[in-house]
């Protein structure tokens, strides 16, 4: 059978079957087959009449599901693949009126002031902005994109 796991999502993949975690808490499960290392759980899932708990290795790095029975007797222990993580490539980038509006006001008072903040909606919205406003708002986003994950390009 085929074990995979989803890191972020700390769900359980055994075959095509997912199987959310039911519990995220942190034990020592007991010690690496391959370095002999304390092993951490990650997450506990009821697969079928057995339960998997997820273990990392606090030395090497290696993930396993180890599995128990239903009276939490040991059954068998299999190294497990993880799913790739997705890697976002940029941030989000708000391009337009709509996108703009959707920002919550107060992320943009934490960078911009209220008349570079009127400039950025007047330019959004293809208005003629106070050019001053929207010069220092420019020379902002970059900050904005750091503290909010959020690209302008107005």
């Amino acid at each position: 059978m085929e074990y995979r796991y989803d890191l972020n999502e700390k769900t359980l993949y055994i075959e095509e079957n997912r199987i959310p975690a039911y519990s995220l808490e942190k034990n020592e499960i007991g010690n690496c087959t391959a370095c002999d290392s304390v092993l951490m759980s990650l997450s506990y899932h009821s697969a079928g009449e057995n339960i998997a708990v997820i273990t990392k290795c606090i030395s090497c790095g290696a993930f396993y599901a180890n599995l128990y029975d239903s009276d939490w007797n040991w059954v068998d222990e299999v190294q497990i693949t993880l799913l790739p993580i997705p890697i976002l490539i940029s941030n989000p980038v708000i391009y337009s009126w709509k996108e703009l509006e959707a920002v919550p006001i107060k992320k943009l008072e934490a960078v911009f002031s209220k008349g570079e903040i009127e400039a950025l909606f007047a330019r959004a919205k293809d208005k003629t902005p106070v050019r001053q406003y929207l010069y220092r708002a420019r020379k902002k986003y970059d900050l904005f994109e750091e503290i909010f994950d959020l690209r302008l390009e107005l």
